[in-house]
């Protein structure tokens, strides 16, 4: 393009909801020049243009929820307002996934969009929460709002306790989430939802591992997992290949300080089966060697007792 004079034009900014590029009809974002006889294009300067950009054609009433009958009576209706709905882009859903600085936190926030006259619910990223007001959204229907969601180890409990006290000012937000302990850290493993693990570093638990599959004691002398044996863990288990890190009970890659019920230790000594140290063996008291005493009458209602390695 020739020399523009900068009073000709305006470069500005597209999130990629009102243009695409004329040339391959994909939605643009980025910079653009606007000219002042309405033409735009593409770039940041007029010696660096991408090329011509056209209106993005927008699905009509794509912010009207039409599956329900109120709300096709009433765009049917109010033909001018709900063809404003058309202005506004849709927001944006998100799954969360917590990070180690989270975990390290015990929490993390889940950030929601309730729609106000369907009450629907919708997760959204920290992105779309932090320029809510700055982009198309459709304020005067739709709220946001975030929760503090507990990733401990008694993490259902806590996200239980904290949906019902927030179930009074935002009501069917405590069945928005059925999976009151999902991301919760438990013995070494995060749980998604039902079906779906994963260790601390966001790496995947193979399914085929047991639900008892958690961290096990991999130092002798001390207790990381009071749920696990004294000095258990995958490495010491029978069924791990060293070389290849897989378990030959489950057919899985595991990690080898964890462990799981299955296990069997390599050697006599990694047998044991709990953290209680073993009895001292019994030693007989010795025999009397005075005139044995007449037994003491003891009451019926009392139980009668005899000790051990003695006599009466």
């Amino acid at each position: 393009m020739a020399y523009l004079p900068k009073n000709k034009y305006k470069v500005l900014y597209t999130d990629g909801t009102e243009f695409k590029l004329l040339s391959d009809g994909k939605s643009y974002t980025g910079n653009y020049i606007k000219l002042n006889d309405g033409r735009v294009f593409a770039g940041d300067s007029p010696q660096n243009l991408k090329g011509k950009l056209g209106p993005l054609k927008i699905n009509r009433n794509q912010n009207v929820v039409d599956r329900y009958t109120n709300n096709r009576v009433y765009s049917a209706l109010q033909r001018q307002l709900s063809k404003k709905q058309d202005e506004y882009i849709q927001i944006p859903s998100s799954t969360p996934i917590p990070t180690l600085l989270d975990y390290g936190n015990g929490y993390f926030n889940r950030y929601i969009s309730v729609r106000l006259n369907t009450k629907e619910f919708t997760e959204i990223s920290k992105d779309t929460y932090e320029n809510f007001n700055k982009r198309k959204y459709n304020k005067s229907l739709n709220r946001i709002f975030f929760i503090k969601w507990s990733l401990g180890e008694n993490n259902e409990e806590e996200n239980t306790k904290r949906l019902r006290q927030l179930e009074f000012d935002i009501p069917g937000i405590f069945n928005y989430f059925p999976n009151k302990n999902e991301f919760g850290l438990k013995n070494g493993v995060i749980l998604l939802n039902n079906s779906n693990r994963i260790y601390p570093n966001a790496q995947i638990v193979p399914k085929t591992l047991p639900a008892a599959y958690q961290l096990g004691n991999k130092h002798p002398n001390t207790i990381d997992n009071e749920n696990v044996p004294k000095h258990q863990h995958c490495k010491r288990c029978k069924f791990y290949n060293e070389t290849t890190g897989n378990c030959g009970k489950w057919n899985a890659i595991v990690e080898t300080q964890y462990w799981c019920r299955a296990y069997k230790g390599k050697n006599a000594s990694d047998m044991v089966t709990d953290n209680t140290p073993p009895e001292p063996p019994i030693t007989p008291s010795p025999q009397p060697t005075s005139s044995p005493t007449p037994p003491t009458t003891v009451p019926t209602s009392q139980p009668v007792s005899t000790p051990s390695g003695g006599s009466y």
